[in-house]
């Protein structure tokens, strides 16, 4: 059996261990009376003890750790109960091993909660202590008066629908988190060694090279690629989605993004305490220079065994680590309804001329839709207006476009493009249009590629 719960360990630890991270930064759990007195209810204990261990899958190897212990508690357990029921002890081991290996299975969800493993420990706890008794008849009354009690503290054991481990969804979780954790290199490395990717995986890469300085360099790697600007948030946005949408305005300087994401998922609600919400919404009003609010999130934080010391550092220090951050803040109006990217993108701008990371999004949003006629307006406001062109191949590329659809005079070449190596490229390109061995140039995109539908 120790065998059996070791290789769950190797497994979720090695195979799966972001959908800890995942589970983790979903909850949010307050080491406070009033907080824990709301598990006053059927299954409460179990719920309890579920979602204060599950704060600490924070840590590496924790949450594998945590639940490997449970699944071998239910197993051990079974197995004493069956005995001393006078199972066979090959029978009873082979019923033991089962159970563990259904509860590990139903863990693959990210939907299973630890609450449901730590009710089963209940109901075999119930079941060893009753197996413990001499009689029928002692064992008949302990578990009668046993039910009620186990029933009310830990409740029932959700039984979901077995699957297999979803590996896409890790790859998923695998970057946001990598993302999350500021490891911006590794989401690259780990997206470029794929060899399928997902949406989820193409959105935290741009924002990692975007971090870079590196958006357009990178953007035609991949054909069908991901931006996440082109997405319109409601109330029947999924709650991956937000938190994508949140991490992007978050790098590009909107600083009021957060707030509207909380009220849409009603974030604040006992069923819905996001932690990862609760830091942004502190880091943005740190940002934002709202002190009095910033302290409210971070007082909320400091009844969290985890980010206790986090919500300190960030109460002394946050000013000094997000100064950078500070500057790309919209000073002129932070009040907005909208979702439109490339309405807040432009504030942004407006606000700060030198904020690269949101002028390579609203350009290159405008280079994947194919639209021309509004990337060479921005690109005039933003680059050419305020004396900082940003001399990106890819940008030299579809401004070659616009200059050729003009018939452009010689003048204006000179004044846009500033590489010579991709006007020569150019040339050779339109005496072989559509060629494969431009792809990667935006030509070629341009020409041969369908642009994504908003």
């Amino acid at each position: 059996m120790a065998l059996w719960a070791i290789a769950f360990f190797v497994f979720f630890q090695f195979w799966y261990p972001y959908h800890f991270f995942f589970q983790e930064q979903n909850q949010l759990f307050l080491w406070s009376w009033d907080y824990i007195s709301t598990y006053n209810h059927n299954g409460g204990l179990a719920l309890l003890l579920g979602d204060f261990l599950t704060q600490f899958y924070y840590y590496l190897y924790v949450g594998a750790i945590i639940l490997t212990i449970c699944l071998l508690l239910v197993g051990t357990l079974l197995y004493k109960a069956l005995r001393n029921f006078k199972v066979g002890k090959m029978i009873a081991l082979i019923l033991a091993l089962v159970v563990m290996t259904f509860m590990a299975v139903c863990h693959f969800s990210i939907s299973y909660r630890l609450s449901s493993t730590i009710a089963m420990i209940g109901w075999c706890l119930l079941l060893w202590l009753v197996s413990m008794m001499n009689g029928w008849k002692m064992r008949l009354m302990l578990l009668a008066l046993g039910i009620l009690p186990t029933w009310l503290l830990f409740g029932l054991p959700e039984i979901k629908k077995l699957q297999g481990p979803d590996l896409i969804l890790e790859k998923d979780f695998a970057v946001d988190c990598e993302y999350y954790f500021g490891n911006h290199d590794k989401v690259i490395r780990m997206v470029e060694g794929s060899e399928k990717w997902t949406d989820q995986m193409l959105f935290f890469y741009n924002l990692a090279q975007a971090q870079r300085g590196e958006l357009p360099d990178h953007l035609l790697k991949f054909t069908q690629n991901y931006l996440g600007t082109f997405e319109k948030i409601g109330p029947e946005t999924p709650m991956l989605t937000i938190r994508n949408m949140n991490e992007l305005y978050w790098a590009l300087g909107d600083m009021t993004f957060t707030e509207r994401a909380a009220m849409m998922t009603n974030v604040f609600s006992h069923n819905n305490r996001n932690v990862r919400m609760m830091r942004r919404l502190a880091e943005c009003n740190i940002v934002s220079g709202d002190s009095l609010a910033a302290e409210k999130y971070l007082r909320i934080l400091d009844k969290t065994l985890v980010y206790g010391k986090w919500a300190e550092n960030m109460r002394q220090h946050g000013k000094q680590i997000y100064q950078k951050k500070m500057q790309m803040v919209n000073q002129h109006d932070t009040i907005t309804i909208t979702d439109n990217a490339h309405f807040l993108m432009m504030q942004l701008l407006d606000a700060n001329a030198d904020n690269t990371i949101a002028l390579d999004y609203i350009l290159c949003s405008n280079l994947l839709l194919k639209d021309i006629t509004n990337f060479k307006r921005d690109y005039d406001r933003y680059c050419i207006d305020t004396g900082k062109p940003r001399l990106k191949p890819l940008y030299q590329e579809a401004l070659c476009i616009w200059l050729a659809g003009t018939n452009a005079p010689q003048e204006e070449w000179e004044k846009y493009i500033k590489k010579a190596d991709v006007f020569q490229r150019f040339q050779q390109y339109n005496e072989q249009r559509g060629s494969t061995q431009f792809k990667g140039s935006y030509w070629y995109y341009f020409d041969k590629i369908k642009a994504p539908e908003i």
